[in-house]
């Protein structure tokens, strides 16, 4: 797990995503790939709660409303995108498992994002460091994808 993590740029959240599943310690470089696109899920889960809560909040606001709204769509393409990802990474076609999560998996949050702050959307922190750990669990996967 450690050599796995150990190219991350955040190696230590790498290992907290690993070590929450039990099944981590004997899982080869696929698994432990794939335990990873499970915390990038559970984030995405949450993101997508918060999205539709905080958008809920900007009714009054036509912008700031279709700005939640496309952020919504866009995690919705993320979720088939892990989907995919891990279909790929189960076939073992790793090329298209990293075009999946570089592509489909690591957009839609970005274009969130800078949406939002183009528009000077106030967004909580928290939903900022979700964002921010969903990132780096994605680059902590295709660190180990690319390595396969």
């Amino acid at each position: 797990m450690m050599q796995q993590c150990h190219n991350s740029d955040n190696s230590t959240l790498c290992l907290r995503c690993l070590s929450s599943d039990p099944n981590s310690h004997e899982a080869d470089k696929v698994g432990l790939a794939r335990i990873i696109l499970k915390c990038i899920n559970s984030q995405l889960l949450i993101l997508t709660k918060n999205t539709s809560t905080l958008g809920s909040h900007h009714y009054r606001n036509p912008k700031a409303a279709a700005a939640w709204k496309q952020c919504g769509l866009g995690f919705s393409t993320a979720k088939r995108g892990l989907g995919e990802a891990d279909a790929h990474l189960i076939t073992g076609d790793y090329d298209k498992a990293a075009y999946d999560v570089s592509v489909k998996v690591v957009n839609p949050p970005v274009s969130c994002r800078n949406s939002l702050e183009t528009l000077n959307i106030q967004v909580p922190s928290s939903f900022r460091y979700h964002i921010d750990v969903y990132l780096a669990l994605t680059q902590a996967l295709l660190r180990i994808v690319d390595r396969f």
